[in-house]
């Protein structure tokens, strides 16, 4: 900006200085007509310092006919360098004037920005809150599929055939238990254990320990002492201004794209004709069905049996039970005492053996035979 308004004073001050320069060389050529070797004061197009060029505009361009003072006041005004010989100027002044050329102004518009801030917001969670797991399980979906079914198709029928499959049945076994047996308790018994008194507590107490550290002497001591470092800074520096540059337009050039667009073709057909499609049709089948007659099916039903099964019956201790024992006591019986007979003819003497009855006497333990 203010760039923009020093140029301005800058244009200002020089129209000023053209305009007493053209009122005093008007002066001069009235009363002498003696051509002045200074140049025109013009301006360009509006940029840079302040040139004293003399420009004349001629047959197809701009020709240098004037010397070139540079300087750096206003017009004549200040200090100037002549570069070259000057050559005769022309009574002619011609004025160019800047023509501004618009360019791009890139201009800063404010707009709202939203921001998202966080708050926190306390949700109610029941205590102890339900846990809701997700369980696959398998889902039958019947999918109806045609099965051909040939005509006539056969039946099958089922018959049942009893199989007869061996089960072991329980049977009592005998356990040999001794009588009385055995039954161990468990008493306790109480156990002294020697205990000093008084008993000794062991306490920690720490204590310092004081560990030798090797140090130098004398050790050193480093100190961070700034030391000032100067940049060098080129101030002031140039600085680039942008100035309206040619911008390349790319013109897009319309160029032509056949694409296929479908249309309808006839095609020639002399006539429909017929097309012979086989069809299924009903055979009549002649089947031959029996006459009826009874049928035996055996019919499987239950038939309870019953069996032993071993039932457990607790004893809390072994209990008397009185048994019998038989005592074995003498028993008189009669037995055959040989009696001699006289006998008319000789008698031959056979000896005769007698089986004698055994007595069976389990309880005691031992057989008693008695003749």
């Amino acid at each position: 900006m203010m760039k923009k308004l020093l140029l301005f004073t800058i244009l200002v001050l020089a129209a000023v200085a053209v305009r007493a320069e053209a009122e005093e060389k008007k002066e001069v050529d009235s009363s002498d007509k003696k051509p002045t070797k200074r140049g025109l004061l013009t301006l360009g197009y509006g940029y840079g310092g302040d040139y004293d060029n003399g420009y004349l505009l001629g047959q197809g361009g701009y020709g240098l006919e004037g010397g070139i003072t540079l300087g750096t006041g206003l017009g004549h005004y200040g200090y100037g360098i002549d570069l070259g010989h000057s050559t005769a100027i022309e009574k002619t002044i011609t004025l160019v004037k800047g023509v501004p050329v618009p360019y791009p102004v890139e201009k800063h518009i404010p707009y709202p920005v939203i921001k998202n801030i966080a708050v926190p917001v306390k949700v109610p969670v029941p205590q102890p809150y339900p846990v809701e797991k997700h369980v696959p399980y398998p889902v039958k979906v019947p999918v109806k599929v045609p099965v051909p079914v040939p005509q006539p198709y056969p039946v099958e029928k089922i018959v049942h055939v009893p199989v007869h499959v061996p089960v072991d049945k329980p049977y009592p076994v005998k356990v040999l238990v001794p009588q009385p047996y055995p039954v161990e308790k468990h008493i306790p018994v109480p156990v002294k254990v020697p205990v000093p008194q008084p008993y000794p507590v062991e306490k920690p107490v720490p204590f310092p320990v004081k560990v030798p550290v090797h140090v130098p002497q004398p050790y050193p001591v480093y100190k961070n002492v700034p030391v000032p470092v100067k940049v060098p800074v080129d101030r002031p520096y140039p600085v680039h201004v942008p100035q309206p540059y040619p911008v390349e337009v790319i013109k897009h050039i319309h160029v032509p794209v056949d694409r296929p667009v479908p249309y309808e073709v006839k095609v020639p057909v002399d006539r429909p004709y017929a097309v012979h499609v086989e069809k299924p049709y009903p055979v009549p089948v002649k089947v031959p069905v029996p006459a009826p007659y009874p049928v035996e099916k055996p019919v499987a039903y239950p038939v309870e049996k019953p069996y032993p099964v071993p039932v457990k019956v607790l004893v809390d201790r072994p209990v008397p039970v009185p048994i019998e024992k038989h005592i074995p006591y003498p028993v008189e019986k009669p037995y055959a005492v040989p009696v001699k007979v006289p006998i008319p003819y000789p008698v031959v003497h056979t000896p005769v053996v007698h089986d004698a009855p055994i007595a069976h006497n389990y309880h005691g333990g031992y057989y008693d035979y008695h003749h």
